[in-house]
């Protein structure tokens, strides 16, 4: 009876212990970050948008003056800025393994330019032939443009507005000698490409706009034939559609479809066309809400974001099993819109990369480390 006794009393201890134990090791996953200098009132913080397997990241930050700066982390947590000179902020979306760093200026009037800074610091900055800015009631305006993603060999992709009135979205591609192709898929009335929307073979992934306002993905081959794309139950009417999010070496497309109700719905596309669909459970099935793939490796891991019934944002990771992980981040916030906002990038070696909203509005960079299994 004591034995029995003792066993009634050291269960609940032993199970309280056992929690305590897989809460440390979900918080010894995750290491969060902001780079010197990134600021802490609402909409300020810290963007990362890209991870090597090394383990640098390249993304931005905006200080308390809300001026953005780009940066690049190496994997011993060391920070290099980046300012482009004369330029009114700095923003970085993208990087290669030679070290190159791919993003955009803008100067006080609203006009932006991309730039690319080598691995000694080297600026380099350019326009594609066409962008605005437009003129708006005479005075000049322009819309933030989208990422920018640059390859191993040193081609560049996104987007831009043109100068025409009133401005459509297109995406181009840069070759690494500079020449600048814009494209745009058949019936688009807006192209919009992706941080990661290329791989080393030069393939571009994106989303467009159709003139019924339906959103559809797309593929671009090294050769400049686009294909067309609609994940599984993606809806029909304006406001719905398929995105693509961005593209690995194999031609891999991690993706949104957007149903007839909006809410949102998770796919992988593979290169030969096929479809893994998915939705995360606990994942919200109202207005907006729903699953997001972000990201994918080369070894099938799949990372994205999902939002609640409360509109609660978290993290997932889906192993190239199918076994679906979620996560949050020690210090997010717990309001609706809050929580894990971006989960958009993982690398070889299972580290995700995204950022968090905390209950001050402020971002900040995370890093979680997944497992395959």
């Amino acid at each position: 009876m004591r034995n029995r006794t003792t066993l009634i009393f050291a269960l609940p201890a032993l199970l309280v212990a056992t929690a305590w134990q897989q809460l440390a090791l979900a918080a010894s996953q995750i290491t969060t970050f902001d780079p010197p200098g990134a600021g802490t009132a609402s909409t300020q913080g810290t963007f990362p948008q890209q991870v090597l397997n090394s383990g640098a990241i390249v993304g931005y930050f905006v200080d308390a003056n809300n001026v953005a700066h780009g940066f690049i982390r190496s994997a011993h947590g060391k920070y290099t800025t980046i300012n482009v000179p004369g330029a009114a902020g700095t923003q970085a979306f993208g990087i290669n393994d030679e070290g190159t760093v791919v993003g955009w200026s803008f100067e006080a009037n609203g006009v932006y330019h991309g730039y690319l800074r080598d691995d000694y610091g080297n600026l380099t900055t350019f326009d594609v032939p066409g962008a605005g800015p437009f003129q708006s009631g005479g005075v000049p305006f322009a819309v933030i443009p989208l990422p920018l993603a640059i390859n191993r060999i040193g081609t560049v992709t996104g987007s831009y507005l043109d100068g025409n009135s009133p401005p459509m979205f297109h995406c181009f591609v840069r070759s690494r000698d500079g020449n600048i192709t814009s494209f745009d898929p058949v019936g688009s009335v807006a192209t919009i490409g992706d941080t990661n929307g290329i791989n080393r073979a030069g393939t571009i992934s994106g989303g467009y706009l159709t003139a019924d306002g339906v959103t559809h993905g797309f593929v671009r081959d090294p050769e400049g034939a686009i294909t067309s794309f609609d994940g599984p139950g993606a809806g029909t009417i304006a406001g719905t559609g398929s995105y693509a999010n961005m593209i690995n070496d194999a031609g891999t497309i991690p993706g949104v479809s957007v149903d007839n109700n909006s809410v949102n719905h998770g796919f992988v596309r593979s290169s030969d066309g096929t479809y893994v669909t998915f939705d995360v459970a606990g994942a919200g099935t109202k207005f907006g809400q729903g699953t997001l793939a972000e990201a994918t490796n080369l070894a099938g891991m799949t990372a994205g974001t999902y939002s609640d019934a409360n509109g609660l944002n978290h993290g997932f990771v889906r192993s190239s099993h199918g076994k679906i992980t979620t996560f949050d981040v020690p210090g997010e916030g717990t309001g609706p819109g809050q929580g894990v906002l971006a989960a958009g990038e993982i690398n070889g070696e299972g580290e995700v990369v995204g950022w968090y909203l905390n209950a001050n509005g402020a971002n900040h960079g995370f890093i979680y480390q997944s497992e395959d299994d």
